[in-house]
């Protein structure tokens, strides 16, 4: 028997702004909303709850090669998810041992990017289908 993955959900530091982030930059719809508090998006499969933190200052968010979290996201169009990210004022990167290095949109040679959400989790966006092992999607 195996289990099937159906949810993730993260704590947003400013929902509205993270919402922007996944709907309007990435292209995930919102499915539900939960007054200001929560929000449901899906691509049709997984359902990615975003709730508003409303505990204590949290602590500096640790992201490079030392971080806990990141997600992984397909798009149909690379260049242009990354154009409407650059818009909404997000840096489009690839990362190593080396750090962050810029990438730039027009000249994308790697088959993915990744770009920081507002909370600084490292979001990994793809057009491939085969980027991650298991994970058969389809369109």
């Amino acid at each position: 028997m195996s289990g099937t993955l159906v949810h993730i959900g993260v704590r947003a530091s400013n929902i509205e702004n993270t919402i922007r982030f996944w709907r309007d930059g990435l292209g995930i719809p919102v499915v539900n909303q939960h007054s200001d508090t929560a929000y449901d998006l899906s691509d049709g499969h997984h359902n990615f709850r975003v709730f508003q933190h409303k505990g204590p200052e949290r602590p500096e968010h640790i992201g490079g090669m030392l971080d806990y979290l990141h997600i992984g996201i397909r798009v149909p169009d690379l260049e242009e998810a990354a154009r409407r990210l650059l818009d909404l004022g997000y840096e489009i990167f690839s990362d190593g041992l080396g750090g962050d290095v810029p990438l730039d949109v027009n000249n994308l040679k790697e088959k993915a990017f990744k770009v920081h959400d507002p909370d600084g989790i490292t979001v990994d966006v793809t057009a491939s289908s085969d980027q991650w092992p298991g994970a058969g999607l389809t369109d």
